[in-house]
């Protein structure tokens, strides 16, 4: 089964598929399924929430950084 979508609007109950997938389908049986786009656009859409960091403050005085010792395998 090959599944396709796109937008249209029902003029008189009539949905008119785009001419590149009614020349392929012409004829054969398909299934339709209709979704109303109207209430997807009703949904409030949410903010992203906002991210916020903290800092951090490190009381360093004193701290002797060895190179040797922290690559140590």
């Amino acid at each position: 089964m090959e599944a396709i979508e796109f937008k249209a609007i029902i003029h008189n109950g009539t949905v008119v598929i785009p001419p590149e997938y009614s020349s392929q389908w012409e004829g054969k049986a398909i299934r339709v399924i209709v979704l109303n786009d109207s209430e997807l656009l009703s949904e409030p859409v949410q903010k992203p929430k906002q991210v916020t960091f903290n800092a951090i403050s490190l009381n360093t005085q004193g701290f002797d950084f060895n190179r040797e010792e922290a690559n140590v395998r």
